[in-house]
């Protein structure tokens, strides 16, 4: 389980690094898929994983113009959001969609 999670560690860091590498090049959309793939690292802080350091390079470095695209671009509820929603509610649970997991 070390060797993998080492390797793993490895992997994301060069991909951390080649994504700031390619950065100038990506357009709005893959920046705000960027922006989810940093946000699905930071999920993991949530169940005890540490966020490697390429990610939090990438996240110092770009993060905030992902997030700026991210947010400004319009989005809509899908069908299944809206089911869950409607679940929810009826379960009288209060249900609100936050920003940051829009798709």
């Amino acid at each position: 389980d070390d060797a993998l999670e080492g390797s793993l560690a490895v992997l994301v860091d060069l991909l951390a690094a080649r994504t700031l590498e390619l950065r100038d090049q990506f357009s709005g959309v893959q920046k705000r898929q960027l922006h989810q793939w940093m946000l699905s690292c930071e999920l993991g802080l949530a169940s005890g994983v540490s966020l490697p350091r390429g990610v939090a390079r990438v996240k110092q470095e770009i993060g905030a113009e992902c997030l700026q695209l991210f947010s400004g671009h319009a989005t809509h509820e899908s069908r299944l959001q809206r089911e869950v929603a409607s679940a929810l509610k009826s379960a009288g649970l209060e249900v609100g969609i936050n920003e940051e997991y829009r798709d």
